[in-house]
């Protein structure tokens, strides 16, 4: 039977310098902290003369800190001061003292070394400790490292150390940390800045680069620490069979703050792209309405997007509030709160977007045992672990205009009709169920709309992904009816079916070389081909890439009525007696924002944020080419990862038949998953990959 038995410490008690218990013949092993003793390295050493120095390495007042390196610091002896071979690698008298490059004594890697999954670590090494190949091959490191660093560890994932083997008496203990090298509580050069009040002076202009210095006192992610132990013997008396441990904690002085990181890509339609057509004709065919700009071959292409300036809204719950509460609808949106944009770290490039966000609710710390436990946020320690909320991204139209005010599209009798055009506003995440978009002002739907939100996880990288829903109307009629299901859509219409005529299809992107020269250079991947044999993409989830289609939409003094009460093409949401989702409002979003004008309808177009683990965005710069790719097309071992992962495709929820293969709605499910890096000279995974969060 394996029994063992638990040694208790009192993690807020710092006086506490060592630690005794009885060694019992029945125990097998003891646990302390989050280490063990075995029975039988006791037994091995019960006569020796030497201790066991254990501890952890502190930060925020309860958390323990993994990968902080401890040793018993052994001055250089003297007849090795006469090597100078062996004075070369380790000159250290104190550990003040400095190597050759002009830094002191440390325990942090040289050389950045990656993990299994290729992550290397750390980004910006700049610590003196010899490689493993180094030791290994150079007889004089191997030598100085089993002579003068045979005392050293590295704390686990609780942060705790322990050194086995120590001798006895007063001994000087080291330890080395990398704030930017704690796994999960990594800290990134743009949250020192933002987060912890670093001048930018430390750091290159690009924020995400600490300006090198053989001082490591310098560097402002870099912390050493010297005490002073006084370690006792670790056997025991004959008459009480004690054990000895001596215990020694080191606190970090950088306060810690885990974030999150969210990243994509976005890109809007042409200067002169609306789906509305332009048409003189003496009698309005309906399907006008659906028809993409002239020139339409041009204006439905790849080729004819752009980019505009990004704009985002973060909406969040405070910590005051708990998920049940939030769950069971005891606190509403309008408690919500609104992120400053000062309060985090954004990078915007040519569309390409990265958040850096500060986790603010769920409070833990590390016990006794190793584990993490929840606190009272009034707890003056610890760090968050989670952040719920949601995010709308908006172009403006002063930040992106257009190259035409409104566009007549025709004339009956005396009626005119007037199509403005509009760029969407998206809220992430968004998912109404059919007919049920948030078009009932203050009814169930909208609030179901507005209470969805996602809950992010600290250290953990997001991405954003979009059904790009598709409306086609061909017909001719001169009338307009709606569909008896409630959706506003009209018995006309057909959803989510991409192999019919590109022109009348709301939504839809050719990805074709036959409608506009150069599409090639985009890459944006396609899923269908139209009915004139030409590929597309539409009516389907589309991973790490937000598009804002530019729509028409009648002003009732234009005479909109004639058409049935439709405000805009079905793609958006039509008139439901009010102008709410056409003209300024006063419909609440969250917190103390409102005004839902150019929201899309969130039964058709619904979005998400999906989680990725680092080595997948790092297998996708080095292993795709392309900028727009399809599981399909990459190799086995990240096809794999992808297919295990949470992507979005065709098998997730998708409005109105959609995510079915070629973008047929009677055909069976699409299983590919599709990926868009970045329009034009844009690539969001290089930005994240550089921006060193990888």
């Amino acid at each position: 039977m394996n029994n063992s038995k638990r040694i208790q410490v009192n993690l807020d008690d710092t006086t506490e310098k060592y630690v005794k218990f009885k060694l019992e013949q029945n125990i097998n092993s003891y646990e302390i902290l989050s280490l063990n003793i075995s029975q039988k390295d006791i037994y091995q050493a019960f006569n020796a003369n030497f201790g066991v120095l254990i501890g952890r390495v502190i930060a925020n007042d309860g958390i323990g800190i993994p990968n902080a390196k401890v040793s018993i610091f052994i001055p250089i002896e003297e007849n090795d001061e006469e090597n100078e071979d062996i004075l070369s690698v380790y000159p250290y008298k104190t550990p003040r003292d400095e190597n050759n490059d002009g830094k002191r004594y440390n325990l942090l890697p040289r050389v950045g070394r990656p993990d299994a999954d290729g992550i290397v670590s750390p980004k910006q090494p700049f610590g003196s400790f010899p490689t493993k190949e180094e030791i290994l091959t150079n007889d004089d490191f191997l030598d100085v490292y089993k002579k003068y660093y045979k005392y050293t560890t590295i704390t686990n994932d609780s942060g705790d150390y322990m050194l086995y083997g120590v001798p006895i008496g007063v001994q000087t203990a080291h330890m080395s940390v990398d704030i930017t090298d704690i796994g999960k509580y990594s800290m990134t050069p743009a949250s020192m800045i933002t987060n912890l009040g670093y001048s930018e002076n430390l750091f290159y202009e690009d924020g995400i680069t600490i300006k090198p210095s053989n001082d490591l006192e310098d560097l402002p992610h870099i912390g050493t620490q010297e005490i002073s132990v006084d370690v006792v013997p670790f056997w025991g008396d004959s008459d009480n069979f004690d054990i000895g441990v001596t215990r020694q904690d080191f606190r970090i002085k950088a306060q810690l703050i885990n974030t999150f990181t969210i990243f994509g890509t976005t890109f809007s339609d042409g200067d002169n792209s609306m789906w509305t057509e332009n048409f003189h004709g003496s009698s309005e065919k309906f399907r006008e309405y659906y028809r993409i700009r002239d020139d339409a071959g041009k204006n439905i292409s790849i080729n004819s997007k752009r980019i505009g300036k990004l704009t985002e809204t973060v909406y969040y719950y405070p910590n005051k509030f708990s998920d049940t509460d939030i769950d069971n609808g005891t606190v509403t949106p309008d408690q919500m709160l609104i992120l400053d944009p000062s309060e985090y770290t954004k990078y915007i490039v040519n569309g390409d977007f990265v958040f850096i966000i500060n986790s603010n609710r769920n409070k833990y710390i590390t016990d006794g045992y190793g584990n993490e436990i929840n606190v009272p946020d009034s707890y003056k320690g610890g760090v968050y672990r989670n952040f719920r909320g949601f995010i709308t991204f908006e172009v403006l139209k002063d930040d992106l205009g257009y190259g035409f005010v409104r566009q007549f599209i025709g004339q009956s009798g005396g009626d005119k009709y007037r199509a403005y055009p509009f760029r969407y506003k998206f809220k992430f995440p968004q998912k109404s169920p059919e007919a049920k978009s948030f078009n009932d002002q203050e009814g169930t739907n909208t609030l179901n709309w507005r209470e969805e939100t996602y809950n992010f996880e600290a250290s953990k990288i997001y991405s954003i992904a979009k059904f790009y829903g598709t409306v086609f109307n061909n017909s001719e009629d001169n009338d307009f009816n709606f569909k008896s299901d409630g959706s506003r859509f009209g018995t006309k219409d057909v959803l989510n079916k991409i192999n019919t005529d590109p022109f009348w299809n709301v939504g839809v992107i050719s990805t074709d070389e036959g409608f506009d020269e150069d599409n090639d250079i985009h890459e944006f991947p396609s899923n269908s081909v139209t009915n004139a044999g030409a590929l597309a993409f539409g009516a389907n989830w589309m991973n790490f890439c937000l598009h804002f289609p530019q729509i028409g939409w009648l002003d009732e003094d234009d005479g909109w009525d004639n058409f049935g009460g439709i405000a805009s093409n079905t793609h958006f949401t039509a008139k439901n007696n009010s102008y709410h989702f056409y003209e300024d409002n006063e419909q609440l979003i969250g917190g103390t924002n409102v005004n839902t004008k150019w929201f899309a309808r969130s039964d058709l177009h619904h979005t998400d944020f999906i989680e990725i683990d680092k080595d997948v965005v790092l297998d996708m710069y080095n292993e795709t080419t392309t900028k727009g790719f399809k599981a399909s097309d990459v190799g086995s071992s990240l096809r794999n990862k992808i297919e295990n992962g949470d992507f979005r495709n065709g098998e997730y929820t998708c409005p109105y038949d959609g995510g079915k293969i070629d973008g047929v709605p009677t055909n069976g499910t699409d299983t590919d998953y599709y990926f868009y890096k970045g329009y034009n000279d844009s690539d969001v995974i290089a930005l994240v990959v550089s921006l060193g969060l990888i």
